[in-house]
């Protein structure tokens, strides 16, 4: 069991409410011009995404703006799995390596040995809301 693809699952769903949000925001922000440039891209898999950053000098304020705030919301959302991996990773192959990953799983075994875990890793856990809050 690969221990990166548990913690992407598992932290991914802390950002998930944020990045939703966001993702609306920008569908609204840039309706307009995902219709002028991107109309032909088919959707899924970032391809909207990646055209609207190819037409990033053309592109409105407003969807500039709302790119730049996934963008950072991405970059944040990588840097904690990169930090909770250093911090979480040996616990996760002591206590949970036979845990599926998936809903949330790996972050409730890690919970569930909380008295057990490193410092670093216990103070990461607690910090994560649950999928279920």
């Amino acid at each position: 069991m690969r221990i990166t693809s548990l913690f992407a699952g598992a932290l991914c769903l802390s950002f998930a409410a944020a990045s939703t949000a966001h993702s609306s925001d920008i569908l609204g922000a840039c309706a307009d011009d995902i219709s002028q440039y991107c109309s032909a891209v088919e959707a899924g898999h970032g391809r909207i995404a990646a055209c609207l950053y190819a037409h990033e000098l053309v592109v409105s304020d407003s969807c500039d703006i709302a790119t730049a705030e996934m963008s950072d919301i991405l970059d944040t959302m990588f840097a904690t799995i990169r930090v909770t991996y250093e911090q979480c990773g040996a616990d996760i192959e002591n206590h949970c390596s036979d845990v599926s990953a998936g809903g949330g799983r790996v972050l409730a075994c890690l919970a569930g040995n909380a008295s057990e875990l490193t410092d670093g890793c216990a103070a990461l856990v607690s910090a994560v809301p649950s999928p279920a809050e």
